[in-house]
């Protein structure tokens, strides 16, 4: 948790210190050590969202480009049951941030409570995702379609791609580069694709836009430019 409220202000975590929980009221205490990101954590040691999940340097980078306030807010079910947002936008527009291995049924019941939701995934958790992708991306089938090049993929050539497709939502592969890429429609066994660039892509989540639907027209020829590997993990934003 990267806020708590201190002497009523809400506060990132500092060395030794105490506060209150923004969402349940319970204390928690600063966690500033060298191995994880500086966090707070409930003094139960029971988060009060059972889908909270620790957090990375990717998490804080991609958090810490939009304002602090509509980072970790917190809103109920039907039933009262507290699930935090990584950020909700003034827009209504919910992001989440996904670095950990996830099931598929945890990803559509989080998709389903939200609604208004866009998923950016880590591309560098496991180190075959990019090698897989650009394997795919060599033998998958470039698409004319208006405003961005589009590739359709066989959903058995990417483990990532194949986990990922057919949600009813979009997906954003963040690969640490200045493209990300987007997975559209599920078409048969085959899935669509295409790169955004990051800037652009951001101020569009600001404005509460979702990255635009896939409209192909007909196969077009297009050369197909891999992902270059980086030395490191990726990109710092």
């Amino acid at each position: 948790m990267k806020f708590a409220n201190v002497e009523g202000v809400r506060v990132e975590p500092f060395s030794k210190a105490h506060g209150i929980c923004p969402h349940c009221g319970g204390t928690v205490i600063s966690k500033c050590g060298n191995v994880r990101v500086w966090h707070w954590a409930h003094k139960s040691k029971q988060h009060c969202d059972r889908w909270w999940e620790p957090e990375t340097e990717w998490h804080r980078q991609w958090k810490n480009q939009f304002p602090s306030e509509w980072q970790e807010q917190g809103r109920c079910d039907e039933s009262g049951e507290l699930h935090v947002a990584d950020v909700l936008t003034q827009h209504g527009l919910v992001l989440e941030f996904q670095h950990s291995a996830i099931k598929r049924e945890e990803v559509e019941i989080r998709t389903n409570f939200h609604k208004n939701i866009c998923w950016i995934v880590n591309g560098c958790r496991l180190a075959s995702s990019l090698d897989q992708f650009n394997d795919a991306l060599k033998w998958s089938t470039p698409l004319r379609s208006s405003g961005a090049d589009v590739f359709q993929f066989p959903l058995s050539s990417s483990r990532l791609l194949n986990k990922w497709s057919g949600l009813n939502a979009p997906i954003v592969i963040d690969f640490g580069y200045e493209t990300v890429w987007v997975i559209g429609q599920t078409v048969g066994n085959n899935v669509l694709v295409y790169p955004l660039k990051r800037d652009p892509f951001l101020e569009q989540l600001k404005l509460g836009n979702r990255p635009p639907p896939v409209q192909i027209t007909q196969p077009k020829r297009t050369r197909v430019q891999l992902i270059r590997r980086r030395r490191g993990i990726g990109r710092r934003m």
